[in-house]
């Protein structure tokens, strides 16, 4: 595998990042623009360049290349050229059932020299839990996936996602890689850590918390936050709950808060809040939510066997959540990664409304908030 990565400043033209070599892709991945036009023109401008090409990507809440964090209308590529793997791709337009929708990505991606699928999906619009639910229903063990929600700077309002054609809202493309040779390896961590009392859900509605043990949930939520209570939606971020099995086996989901309904005393998640689940509020220290970002790099190289050439291409992506509560701060988790990674692994990715990975085991793979995902994709020789 040969990559080369991209950035380009708004409407200019897309430049070659620090010295790498010229390749001829199969593959285009791209990141950047925060709304449908934007990343429309993004799109146009690389499918011209590279015709031949699969190009694919999405809007974003910040672009990540090497250790910087480009303007949110900067955008950033990777051109990808596979030695003897093979690529594909699979679009699905506003499903009005996201877990059918994830189950037929699979489906039609599906042969058996599938190893990997990297997964781009709308990041309002679209149930992301019960897409990955449904894609996880029929994907066979052994094979990853990872990949991340469409994000729109910060405000939650409307995504747009392209693959090989026009940016839309409510669009979900699907990138498989196939082959012997190629190996994708993962690692996700957020940092965060719950405080305050274990509390069950006793009434909610797909993503919509209505009622935490029997009371309103946005009033009991109001009540830990104290201050903080005062600018909500956007305080939330700072705050997210952790979800778990109602017997407290296996490992927790982080869940952020989209919005909040002041009538209906509700709050919105990113993702699922099954009944029956605990929940628990959440916090982190700059330093935690770096050190995470650490770790997941750790988890991800960990899985490379010793003795093998290093990957040849890491993807990162991090929630809009972490960046909004870093600030300033956001590019050091950037140095964590690379710190804890193999040197001259070309780096891209972007903020999101969600992120994708498995939590332990392939057969585990869930929706994430407030957590730093990395996909390593390798081709051996």
């Amino acid at each position: 595998m040969k990559t080369q990565t991209l950035y380009r400043e708004q409407a200019s033209e897309w430049t070659g990042y620090a010295g790498q070599p010229v390749v001829q892709p199969d593959l285009v991945l791209f990141f950047g623009g925060t709304t449908e036009a934007a990343v429309d023109d993004h799109f146009h401008s690389l499918k011209v360049r590279y015709p031949d090409a699969i190009v694919a990507g999405c809007s974003t809440a910040g672009n990540i290349i090497g250790d910087e964090v480009r303007a949110d209308e900067d955008a950033v590529a990777v051109l990808v050229e596979l030695a003897s793997s093979q690529v594909r791709s699979r679009l699905i337009s506003c499903p009005e059932d996201p877990y059918s929708a994830g189950r037929q990505l699979v489906e039609d991606l599906l042969t058996d020299e599938l190893q990997a699928i990297f997964l781009l999906s709308d990041g309002h619009d679209v149930n992301g839990s019960q897409l990955v639910a449904g894609m996880m229903s029929v994907l066979p063990a052994g094979v990853v996936l990872t990949g991340g929600l469409a994000g729109d700077g910060g405000r939650f309002e409307r995504t747009a996602v392209a693959c090989d054609g026009p940016a839309q809202a409510g669009q979900i493309a699907a990138i498989g890689f196939y082959g012997s040779a190629f190996q994708a390896y993962y690692g996700s961590f957020g940092g965060w850590a719950p405080f305050g009392p274990v509390r069950y859900i006793t009434r909610a509605r797909d993503n919509v918390l209505y009622e935490l043990d029997g009371q309103p949930a946005l009033r009991l939520y109001k009540q830990y936050l104290g201050a903080a209570a005062e600018e909500l939606p956007g305080s939330a971020l700072r705050f997210p709950l952790n979800i778990s099995q109602p017997d407290g086996e296996g490992l927790g989901t982080v869940r952020t808060i989209l919005s909040i309904d002041e009538e209906t005393q509700s709050l919105t998640f990113a993702g699922d809040m099954p009944e029956g689940y605990r929940a628990q509020l959440m916090s982190a220290s700059f330093e935690a939510i770096i050190e995470g970002a650490g770790q997941a790099a750790q988890r991800a190289t960990d899985g490379i066997p010793v003795g093998t050439e290093p990957p040849q291409l890491a993807i990162l992506i991090s929630c809009v959540g972490r960046r909004i509560v870093l600030g300033h701060r956001t590019e050091d988790e950037l140095e964590a990664v690379l710190e804890a990674m193999p040197e001259a692994i070309p780096t891209l990715g972007f903020y999101s409304n969600g992120e994708v990975a498995p939590q332990g085991l392939k057969t585990d793979c869930r929706l994430h908030n407030q957590t730093m995902t990395i996909t390593c994709f390798s081709e051996s020789s």
